[in-house]
């Protein structure tokens, strides 16, 4: 048994190293406790391997629900617990795994969209929180717009990687209301990773207010 669960551990890393979707979704429907291994993934040491375990978990809830919408909403309320500052095993890559099945299936997740606000006040999980927002916002603006005033806090965060995940997000949210307080960090050189379009890539919180400026002027003219 504990050679099969090896093996199986093996195979999920290697096809979230490979970013191969059709490989998890295929394999998470055949046998959906596979769920349970992308969660396990999620509190890996390897960053990048953690974010995508983030991504294939929103993708196989999103090949699941239909089927099997209890049992996809057990794995999310699994999820919210470890939320939980009590609970002990919050980890960096929870919220951003919630916020990516909400994302990909809002209809039956967007009503928790904000759970993810409990940890907004942990400098630990800050970064991963204000991404996790993002993501949802980039899908559906109205189920998250009502954090923005928490996000345009985290701007004046010391650590780069908060402040520069809170303009991305911001920007994924079309918070055209924090545009002023983007602009006065459109200089801010410090460097950080973030995960966008599957690949955990290196930039500066400058880089990423003038592209979420440039989406805010582009998109939010539109939308006016």
């Amino acid at each position: 048994m504990q050679t099969v669960l090896r093996r199986e551990k093996e195979r999920v890393k290697e096809c979230l190293r490979s970013r191969n979707w059709e490989e998890i979704e295929a394999s998470v429907a055949r046998d959906p406790r596979l769920l349970g291994l992308l969660i396990w993934a999620l509190y890996q040491a390897d960053e990048e391997l953690a974010w995508r375990a983030a991504e294939g978990f929103g993708r196989a809830v999103a090949v699941l629900v239909g089927d099997k919408e209890e049992f996809c909403k057990d794995k999310m309320r699994r999820l919210y617990w470890a939320l939980n500052d009590e609970s002990g095993i919050s980890g960096r890559f929870v919220a951003p795994a919630i916020a990516e099945a909400v994302a990909r299936s809002p209809e039956v997740f967007g009503e928790n969209a904000l759970i993810i606000m409990n940890v907004l006040d942990e400098p630990y999980l800050q970064a991963g929180a204000a991404w996790a927002f993002g993501r949802v916002g980039g899908v559906r603006p109205e189920l998250v717009a009502e954090i923005s005033p928490r996000l345009r806090r985290l701007l004046q965060s010391p650590d780069p990687e908060v402040r520069g995940n809170a303009a991305w997000a911001l920007g994924e949210m079309m918070a055209t209301e924090a545009a002023q307080e983007l602009e006065a960090l459109a200089s801010d050189e410090g460097r950080l990773n973030i995960f966008t379009n599957g690949i955990l890539h290196q930039t500066t919180v400058g880089e990423l207010v003038r592209a979420a400026r440039e989406k805010l002027r582009r998109d939010g003219g539109r939308l006016a």
